[in-house]
């Protein structure tokens, strides 16, 4: 089957023997093959949702320290990409090595500057901020993050997203800096 690029790309019946729990992953359950266009800031967007309730579930209610919430959140990057990863090698093809419906690369790439920030009472303003600037920087892909994306198989389709999450970071750090100065 082509989509509208003319590429070659997989449907999956959710019935189907080809969904299983790589697709699962790959497709933040489902998300990357959401029939509005744009897969991938709907993952980022979710990853946003689920970061903030995953916030006030742990510091708000749990009264979890936010040290203890910091290293939570390091080693749960660091499952998101392991898991993503292997997801991305298992449910790509070698005609179509980055296709649309993987957006697993998206929610990693948005939980580095979620998760590096320090937002007092969850600032919305700069969570948005955060979410366009990534969003911006993964769509368009400047010099290097462009560079990542060419890398082979899962190492290209999660690389670019996460030095797009790196420099949103660094975007976001000079905001939060300069945010008093105005």
């Amino acid at each position: 089957m082509k989509n509208n690029s003319g590429k070659n790309y997989r449907k999956y019946n959710l019935f189907s023997s080809e969904w299983n729990i790589y697709t699962m992953i790959s497709t933040v359950m489902g998300i990357g093959f959401f029939p509005l266009r744009g897969g991938g800031s709907w993952a980022a967007l979710v990853c946003v949702l689920f970061f903030i309730l995953f916030k006030l579930l742990m510091i708000d209610l749990f009264n979890l320290s936010k040290e203890l919430f910091f290293g939570l959140n390091v080693i749960l990057l660091f499952i998101f990409t392991f898991i993503g990863f292997f997801s991305i090698k298992k449910t790509t093809t070698i005609e179509d090595p980055d296709p649309h419906h993987i957006v697993i690369d998206e929610w990693v790439g948005m939980w580095i500057p979620l998760m590096f920030i320090n937002y007092n009472y969850l600032n919305f303003v700069l969570i948005l901020i955060s979410f366009f600037i990534f969003r911006l920087f993964d769509i368009f892909k400047p010099w290097p993050i462009n560079k990542f994306e060419k890398l082979p198989h899962a190492y290209g389709v999660l690389g670019d997203d996460i030095i797009a999450g790196i420099f949103t970071l660094f975007c976001m750090l000079i905001i939060i800096i300069l945010l008093p100065l105005i």
